[in-house]
């Protein structure tokens, strides 16, 4: 099994990485961390995304690939959820980002491959 888990950035990671790492143990998954550059943003703010999931992932013996790109955001997530032939994608959607509003529906809408979301108040009840 292989899930694909698109991050929005290094403080999103923290809040979901240990649970998503979990649920990849548990599966026996491997795990494609996806970073999309926003504009402005260099290659060095996407490594320190996928590293907040690579560091969660090594304390639980979960393999992990990380990849960064740029383009639209949904079109990127699709286009690497086929190439990277993902069973599932897994995102975590933060308190009034683009993600809560609109981008896992279109995801899920556009795409052949299941979505599961983590809430942005999944941090709150785990603490």
């Amino acid at each position: 099994m292989r899930i694909l888990i698109p991050t929005a950035g290094e403080e999103a990671a923290y809040e979901v990485a240990k649970y998503t790492m979990q649920v990849a143990k548990r599966t026996g998954a491997d795990v494609v961390v996806l970073h999309i550059l926003r504009e402005g943003e260099t290659d060095e703010v996407g490594i320190q995304s996928c590293l907040v999931f690579s560091n969660a992932a090594r304390d639980v013996g979960v393999a992990v690939t990380s990849r960064i790109s740029e383009g639209d955001v949904v079109e990127t997530i699709l286009r690497v959820a086929e190439n990277d032939k993902a069973d599932i994608i897994l995102m975590g959607a933060s308190r009034g980002s683009l993600v809560e509003n609109w981008l896992s529906a279109d995801v899920m809408g556009q795409g052949d491959v299941p979505v599961l979301v983590i809430p942005h108040c999944f941090r709150r009840l785990r603490t």
